[in-house]
């Protein structure tokens, strides 16, 4: 396998008006250089060695406590953190050389684990040490986050960029099928310290992996006063670009529009289908099997010249298949109209991390992309409130129907109002962007 870098990859994310033409990438093209290799394959270990942990400590805040309430309080500790420091931590991943901050951020999440797995072990846990490490662990994933999107236009070159994206969001969508799964079977078979202790190595490993990767070099940029200036500069260069804005906006809607029926499933299973416990978890598997049938799909294809149309036909595909899932009465049309939705939520999703990570500037990249992980997870959780609100009132599959309405009228919207969207091929006229 070949370990070719961009020779250019200021050029290529504009830093002048006109995006040169690229050579189309290969079938699961970002395999072929090592450094991504390494990060990828130590990501996969630790994404399912942490799910398995999420599982554990669910369980095992529910035995301490008994109180269906004190697990979901565990939720509010990891959101609110990461709301609050996400901002300055996108300025921190445009200061610093990124491979170095990313192996802080996991000796950060290593060492918050073995303190997990040293007071269990030695029979101390209280629900407070389990509030304490979801608040730590908010705070090492807002850097997380950002540091691990910005990092990828370093590893690979940009005609290879969205396969990385797409084996990325693989890893993401991969784990979170399997790490439960075997999480659960690790708490019965072999222990809740044994369980943490898996994640531990699973850290372990990924660390090595990313101290074997090469030095990177830092982003060049002029140091603001204060961070509060680094802030205000990355939040005045979005407002500025109204294609990175726009799809900010996409971002944020599908979180709280698109995705609202994640929390609701239950309901579904319970009161629309009657299919039970069992009916539900062929309910959550469904989207997740569609992404990761659509990750595959992507990374193989290589590249998409038209990723702006491509983006706008899967938002479409995905509001549609939503409003069936939410209307059809039909059990197995539910599940195929589900997994439809998996495979066109990542390939909207794929091109929109891939066009934000074309066009924005390399010393802005860290701000960019933490504002793209705040409209996502930072967001998600307003959309099962928003539809359960409205589901109240209206009924539960209204409120998923009207949420699929609201997230396919904003990407068509805000892709009619921004030509650059839809028009986007990675050769971006000067026209149709306005920036610094």
């Amino acid at each position: 396998m070949s370990d070719s870098k961009d020779p250019a990859p200021d050029v290529a994310r504009g830093q002048t008006g006109e995006l040169p033409a690229v050579p189309h990438g290969g079938s699961f093209g970002a395999l072929r250089h090592r450094d991504f290799r390494l990060l990828w394959s130590g990501s996969i270990i630790a994404n399912v060695g942490n799910w398995m942990q999420q599982v554990a400590q669910a369980w095992l805040i529910y035995e301490i406590t008994g109180s269906a309430f004190l697990v979901g309080l565990g939720g509010l500790f990891r959101v609110a953190p990461f709301l609050l420091m996400s901002l300055y931590a996108g300025t921190v991943v445009d200061r610093v050389e990124r491979r170095r901050l990313l192996f802080w951020v996991e000796c950060g999440n290593l060492a918050i684990t073995v303190y997990l797995t040293v007071v269990i072990g030695m029979g101390l846990v209280t629900v407070w040490h389990l509030y304490l490490a979801a608040v730590l662990n908010s705070l090492v994933g807002s850097f997380e986050n950002p540091t691990y999107q910005a990092i990828l236009p370093d590893l690979v070159p940009r005609h290879d960029l969205m396969t990385a994206v797409s084996l990325n969001a693989l890893i993401r969508r991969g784990s979170q099928i399997i790490g439960p799964a075997l999480g659960g079977v690790s708490v019965a078979a072999l222990g809740m310290t044994e369980t943490y202790m898996i994640n531990v190595v699973g850290y372990i490993v990924l660390i090595v992996l990313i101290v074997a990767m090469r030095p990177l070099k830092a982003p060049t940029v002029e140091r603001a006063r204060s961070p509060l200036q680094a802030l205000s500069d990355g939040l005045s260069y979005v407002r500025r670009d109204r294609l990175i804005a726009g799809l900010l906006i996409i971002d944020a809607a599908t979180s709280i529009f698109g995705h609202a029926y994640n929390g609701l499933l239950v309901i579904f299973a319970r009161d629309v289908f009657d299919a039970g416990a069992q009916g539900l978890g062929l309910l959550q598997s469904a989207p997740g099997l569609g992404t990761v049938l659509g990750s595959v799909v992507i990374a193989g294809m290589g590249d998409v010249r038209r990723k702006g149309l491509v983006m706008m036909i899967a938002g479409v595909v995905f509001g549609v298949a939503m409003v069936l899932f939410a209307t059809t009465p039909s059990f197995p049309l539910a599940l195929l109209f589900l997994a439809i939705t998996g495979v066109a939520d990542v390939t909207m999703g794929s091109m929109r991390i891939t066009i934000l990570q074309f066009v924005a500037r390399r010393e802005m990249l860290g701000r960019v992309m933490s504002l793209q992980a705040m409209a996502t997870r930072g967001v998600g959780g307003l959309g099962n409130f928003q539809a359960g609100a409205i589901g109240s009132i209206i009924g539960v599959p209204y409120a998923i129907a009207l949420g699929a309405f609201v997230c396919l009228a904003t990407i068509l919207a805000v892709s009619w109002a921004v030509p650059s969207i839809r028009q986007f091929t990675g050769t971006i006229r000067p026209s149709d962007r306005r920036g610094p």
